[in-house]
């Protein structure tokens, strides 16, 4: 059954799309007209992940998209199977694209903002990587930019509030802005595979408008890599949304769309998340302590809560809780995050039943070891990929594991 979402000419909402961007996208500056079909492209994908139920993880999906755009005559065949593959190998679903010329007119393109010239956009979530990529990029030379996509968890919103905050508190001052850009009304799937390519496409288009050459996408790379630990958890039932490979196809497919101009890069691939957290927190004061204990890592934050439990808790036993603390332990920095997990109490005890799995997970990669062949094999790998230092970023990174307390 075809399903239409209307994108609001001006910010705002429809009838069917909550968004603070403008069909022109003139929030982001003046972007330009392929960067602007790029964002609607995914964004129309983005939407259809999150509106059509996935009954089974290892089920595909058949999702078929028909996006209206500016310039249909770029979104060749060749182009269009490039996003489609990208699609597929973060979500494993079976997806068609269909890209039709948008009316005349819909919309400003005057720049809604007076935006300077920023050499960098980077991607701000929330999460403790990001945050760490922050730190670290100010103390750098050039301008930036810090863009987030306004998240619908209370968590998230809250640490993306704060950290706003302290930005805007710095000297000088760094400017942060999040866009909301979602489906409105029943939302039936809560963990969209294609929201890490949205935060891209988004960054991309607020790239060219204002004249930024780099997209700072920070993660750590043993997250990045996401080995599976233990052999269920192989294929799209682990993670992709910053493997090498999703950036390598990413980056193809912005030549194909004439926006290779544009790089974007995860600048600490090469780190473990306890390195990247030495790095930018290993010489911070308290209050930014405090502050890194308000992002948010977890991946299953109010599922499966205690009754009368804080839904913002994050648990502290899946496995992205268990990398984060992880990282606090190997790079000696206080953590000062509120888990659900790991108290004596009852509704501690009911969490860490019900994270087994992953606790299972954690126990067997960090005492058997995760073979290579499974390491490798879980993915495909950009040419020239270096596999040495593939293995030994994931061996840092699981004798990091190997020292969180469960």
């Amino acid at each position: 059954m075809a399903v239409v979402y209307e994108w609001p000419t001006e910010a705002g909402r429809s009838d069917t799309i909550r968004s603070d961007l403008g069909w022109r996208a003139a929030e982001l500056g003046t972007p330009s007209p392929p960067s602007r079909d790029f964002l609607r492209v995914v964004t129309a994908a983005y939407i259809a992940d999150r509106a059509a139920r996935q009954p089974d993880l290892r089920l595909a999906r058949t999702l078929t998209l028909t996006v209206h755009v500016e310039e249909p005559e770029v979104w060749t065949d060749d182009v269009k199977e490039r996003l489609v593959d990208l699609l597929h190998w973060l979500t494993g679903d079976d997806w068609a694209l269909r890209c039709v010329r948008a009316p005349e007119g819909g919309g400003t393109t005057t720049p809604a903002l007076d935006l300077p010239i920023a050499d960098d956009v980077c991607l701000l979530s929330g999460g403790l990587d990001s945050f760490c990529g922050a730190l670290i990029r100010v103390q750098q030379p050039g301008t930036v930019r810090f863009l987030g996509h306004a998240d619908t968890s209370t968590a998230v919103r809250h640490a993306q509030q704060r950290l706003q905050q302290h930005l805007a508190a710095a000297s000088p001052p760094f400017p942060y802005v999040q866009y909301a850009l979602r489906p409105r009304g029943e939302v039936r799937n809560r963990v969209p595979k294609t929201r890490s390519l949205l935060f891209m496409a988004m960054a991309v288009a607020a790239a060219t408008g204002t004249g930024a050459r780099r997209v700072l996408v920070p993660e750590n790379g043993f997250t990045s890599i996401n080995p599976p630990l233990e052999p269920s958890r192989g294929g799209v039932l682990t993670t992709r949304s910053t493997h090498p490979w999703t950036f390598h196809s990413f980056a193809e497919l912005l030549d194909a769309l004439d926006l290779g101009q544009v790089e974007v890069t995860n600048p600490h691939a090469h780190l473990t998340k306890g390195e990247l957290v030495r790095q930018a927190l290993g010489a911070a004061t308290a209050d930014i302590h405090d502050l890194a204990a308000e992002t948010v890592s977890c991946a299953k934050i109010n599922a499966g809560r205690p009754k009368g439990g804080n839904p913002n808790a994050q648990c502290g036993l899946c496995v992205a809780c268990l990398v984060r603390r992880a990282a606090f332990i190997a790079a000696g920095v206080p953590d000062r995050t509120d888990y659900a997990g790991t108290g004596s109490a009852g509704p501690a005890q009911h969490v860490r039943r019900v994270r087994r799995h992953d606790t299972d997970a954690w126990r067997s990669a960090t005492t058997a070891g995760i073979p290579e062949h499974r390491i490798l094999g879980a993915g495909l790998w950009p040419p020239g990929t270096d596999f040495d230092a593939v293995l030994d970023l994931c061996a840092r990174g699981l004798k990091e594991l190997a020292r969180v307390p469960v």
